[in-house]
């Protein structure tokens, strides 16, 4: 059979091609665009969501600490101080800046207290009626057996490491010891003082079995400074520092340097007062109303504190371009005066009241 050849002459007309083009790049234009929006919608929500994330963790972070402020100290710190601090708490206050703040207590838990020579799982519990197997009263050779989790430099030594609390109750000095490689002393430890009551060990296994396993806590005692840096916008905890360190922000040598949250503004605490020892705050106004705070100028006296408002201010840390000149600061937070500031930075302004536990 021949093969035919149709040939058909009929195509698209300029007219049709240039209309399909438009169209097609309408669809382009609309997709971009719809992508643009999504991904600075996504942008705005994802910096807005860091920055609440992390600055309301810091804040609750130096608010815990604050309400913890005196656990494990001595009782007259002014005769036992801890790395020069005679105060559970030491406001540092500016009007023209952020505030910080100097908190004194045993936040961290290092290990547990033994007997020396004694182990973990070998050493026999006493059973009722007998008296418990214990780190006896007065003893000052003992036994430190360290979290597992405990990193260098973090543990006893005999500086500025060497104030420890056993269990809250006993405060007591590093008199001596081994310090190793990774800067902690080793697990026999001489105090400075006695224990003042014994401390016993427990057998804690589901079915108990008269072998001691787990001996009271023991905490480091040091002081922990909060402030701002004002160079790179962080909050910082500062462990160990000295009061001029604190003041500007700054460690030393052997502190503990950490940044808690980035693109911090400000930091602004201010003190309710118990002037006349009667246990609650002073309240002047005798409105009944949490309102009788004072800046940490106005502390005369830091064993008077009752209670601390503790202010966060932070921002994203991208410009929203939607939000073009309706950023601002607040006008004043506490007694300082926020500098004049319009951008497109969106802010998180966190406040709480903590009652100090421990003064």
């Amino acid at each position: 059979m021949p093969m035919r050849i149709f040939k058909n002459t009929n195509g698209y007309t300029i007219i049709e091609l240039m209309i399909s083009i438009v169209i097609g790049m309408m669809l382009i234009a609309a997709a971009s665009a719809t992508y643009i929006a999504q991904n600075r919608s996504f942008t705005a929500q994802d910096s807005v969501s860091e920055v609440n994330t992390q600055s309301k963790i810091a804040h609750d972070l130096v608010s815990n600490f604050i309400k913890s402020a005196g656990f494990g100290v001595a009782l007259d710190m002014s005769t036992e101080p801890v790395n020069g601090y005679t105060q559970k708490i030491t406001p540092i206050d500016s009007s023209s800046g952020p505030d910080a703040i100097t908190v004194v207590g045993g936040f961290r838990w290092v290990g547990s207290l033994w007997p020396t020579g004694a182990t973990p799982g070998t050493t026999t519990c006493a059973a009722p009626p007998a008296l418990p197997t214990s780190v006896p009263q007065n003893a000052l050779n003992v036994q430190i057996i360290y979290n597992s989790d405990l990193r260098p430099n973090e543990g006893p030594n005999m500086t500025d490491r060497s104030f420890l609390s056993i269990d809250g109750i006993d405060f007591v000095e590093v008199s001596s010891c081994s310090v190793g490689a990774n800067g902690n002393c080793g697990a026999a430890v001489i105090l400075s003082n006695p224990l003042t009551q014994d401390f016993p060990l427990q057998d804690t296994t589901l079915v108990p079995d008269g072998i001691c396993n787990v001996g009271r806590p023991v905490y480091l005692v040091e002081n922990i400074t909060f402030c701002v840096n004002t160079v790179d916008n962080t909050l910082r905890r500062i462990a160990r520092t000295t009061p001029a360190g604190a003041a500007s922000c700054t460690g030393i040598t052997t502190s503990i340097d950490e940044v808690m949250a980035d693109n911090v503004e400000d930091l602004q605490l201010a003190y309710a007062l118990d002037t006349d020892g009667d246990g609650e705050a002073d309240d002047p106004g005798s409105d009944g109303l949490a309102n009788d705070f004072v800046s940490g100028g106005s502390v005369a006296d830091a064993s008077t504190i009752k209670a601390v408002r503790v202010n966060v201010l932070a921002r994203t840390d991208r410009p929203d371009p939607q939000y073009t000149n309706l950023g601002s600061r607040p006008t004043v937070i506490e007694n300082y005066t926020q500098p004049v500031v319009i951008d497109s930075f969106r802010r998180r302004w966190w406040q709480t009241i903590v009652s100090v536990r421990n003064n």
